[in-house]
């Protein structure tokens, strides 16, 4: 049976005073639901009523009809399951309209990659260069592909193909002869973006980290508004009907950032911008002072579904190419010696100038040495300055030291990770076995431990980057956070074992509440609470009544965010 939130209705009888929040019918009256609040103590209800952006009622059928009026659509969801919209707690906006550009060659096999790729360059010969994006690193690791494989599929014209993590390209030799890539060619970010080579100094083809790749792309196309904005227009729609109603950001890379953030507004003025978006400044140039900046982004931004409030810093790759910082050595290679994208030093300054304009810190820290030297960072900029409501985020963190799991709760700080990741898949099952070895695989995405430690924690898909599976749909990630298990794979090994799965309830907790509060907006979406955005989504099954396995069949019906309708599909 429900255990129903409190009703403005009850509220009201109880106390004889007259609320405001009645003065006017509701706009819509959701009733006969199960209402999942998402709220404290995570409250069932049966109806909602919403007024303009706002929620204005929680609670039962009677409280919910008397709010009823002559203008207001009544919605019977007959059963089903209302949540607070997802929270996507990393996610990259304008970076598919960099990327997602050509076929998507997410494949097993190589020679399935191939065909694909000539596929698209034969139907298209009038293309003078060829994009593709989705190369998973299983298809050619140990090691790197070379131009000359994809010279045998396509020789005359250049291509540049984006890895599904998007820290890595591979470009065919054209490529590199028309960008006049060649033995000479200094590395962008000399051991922490540069062009991979063979032993007499000459590039292979294989570009690492995104300030290389981006000096090699931008060679021949032009990456302006209309180039991003052609590769964004069809994913907005996407994300609605996946229930996504607001994402953490961590980064317009390789793009001007007021641009970014003008082709942002620009979908939001005609009605097309279907999520709130809470941005960051992406800082991975050493030769940037990053607060300035961000500091203008976020004092330029503070109204509409475009905001911005923090500093997103660029601490290591990952584990594919030796380049996330790990405490102890690689199992497979102890003399990797990878250094930070940006030096330390230089990190812990910037933090504590940063958190002194109040601007919330953000990391991409892969590995445990990153994560730990993040936190110290965090902790640094916590004891020099002011206190005040500062909300840090480690993402990916797919290894965290244990000894560093309470400082999470310690330092009010976030622990973000992708849910389509957490499973033995082709790359975490291949790839990092040999890079961490049996002992580190234990603790592999220790979303769990963390939480079980005190600290918040978030899931994001970092879409449309990867370890394997580019995917934005938090149904699928809340799925491989509960089963630790590839999706329609409930008899494969469970990563980490039965302990370091999710509850059902701390997944959804996790792609809502958990991710608004690394936002720093859990006052306002996260849950369904009296005075908060009408952000909400109908599922046509109950997440706690089926197999966990089959929580990514789930349909969404409706998604509704600022209080308009965004999707409605058998509703």
């Amino acid at each position: 049976m429900f255990r129903f939130a409190v009703s403005i209705a009850a509220l009201i009888a109880a106390t004889g005073l007259a609320n405001a929040q009645t003065a006017a019918p509701a706009d819509f009256v959701f009733t006969n639901g199960k209402v999942y609040t998402v709220d404290q103590d995570n409250s069932w209800a049966e109806a909602v009523a919403v007024r303009g952006n706002e929620i204005v009622y929680v609670g039962d059928n009677a409280g919910a009809e008397a709010l009823s009026g002559d203008g207001t659509e009544t919605i019977d969801l007959e059963g089903k399951m209302m949540l607070p919209g997802f929270v996507e707690g990393h996610f990259h906006t304008t970076t598919q309209g960099i990327i997602l550009h050509g076929p998507d060659l997410q494949t097993d096999t190589m020679d399935e990659l191939f065909a694909k790729l000539k596929e698209y360059a034969d139907a298209n010969p009038d293309l003078q260069f060829i994009n593709g994006w989705g190369v998973r690193p299983n298809l050619y690791g140990p090691g790197e592909p070379t131009a000359a494989m994809i010279d045998a599929v396509v020789p005359d014209r250049p291509v540049y193909l984006w890895q599904v993590d998007g820290h890595s390209a591979w470009i065919n030799t054209k490529a590199m002869e028309m960008a006049g890539l060649d033995k000479d060619t200094p590395d962008t970010v000399p051991g922490a973006s540069y062009f991979v080579r063979d032993d007499d100094g000459n590039p292979t083809g294989y570009i690492v980290e995104v300030p290389a790749q981006v000096e090699i792309l931008n060679k021949f196309v032009t990456i302006d508004a209309d180039y991003i904005r052609e590769g964004m227009a069809r994913w907005f729609p996407e994300y609605t009907k996946a229930g996504i109603t607001a994402v953490h950001d961590f980064g317009w890379a390789g793009v001007d950032q007021d641009m970014a953030i003008g082709i942002l507004k620009g979908f939001e003025e005609d009605g097309t911008l279907g999520t709130r978006i809470y941005g960051s400044y992406y800082w991975n140039d050493a030769s940037i002072d990053p607060v300035p900046i961000a500091k203008r982004l976020r004092d330029e931004n503070q109204e509409g579904l475009i905001q911005v409030s923090a500093l997103k810093i660029n601490m290591d790759g990952d584990d594919d190419k030796y380049s996330a910082l790990l405490v102890d050595p690689y199992s497979d290679n102890p003399d990797a010696d990878p250094e930070p994208i940006l030096p330390i030093d230089m990190i812990n300054e910037a933090a504590v100038r940063a958190d002194k304009e109040k601007l919330h810190l953000l990391c991409h820290c892969f590995g445990d040495l990153a994560v730990r030297t993040f936190l110290d960072a965090v902790e640094l900029a916590k004891e020099t300055n002011p206190d005040w409501d500062r909300r840090a985020v480690a993402s990916h963190a797919t290894l965290v030291h244990p000894d560093d799991y309470p400082r999470f709760k310690e330092l009010n700080a976030t622990y973000d990770t992708t849910g389509q990741w957490m499973a033995l898949d082709p790359y975490t099952g291949v790839i990092s076995p040999e890079r961490y070895g049996p002992e580190r695989m234990k603790r592999l995405f220790p979303i769990r431990a963390i939480l079980e430690a005190g600290g918040n924690v978030s899931l994001g898909s970092d879409f449309p980057a990867a370890a394997y599976v580019a995917d934005y749909k938090p149904l699928n990630a809340i799925t491989q956070a509960v089963t630790r298990q590839m999706l329609g794979k409930p008899d494969m090994e469970i990563l980490g074992g039965e302990d370091m799965r999710l509850t059902v309830a701390e997944a959804i907790r996790a792609n809502t509440y958990g991710a608004a509060y690394g936002t720093a907006e859990e006052d306002k979406i996260g849950s369904l609470e009296v005075g908060k955005l009408a952000d909400l989504i109908v599922l046509d099954q109950n997440l706690f009544e089926i197999d966990p396995h089959d929580i990514h069949k789930t349909n969404v019906l409706f998604t509704m965010m600022d209080g308009v309708v965004r999707h409605r599909d058998g509703l």
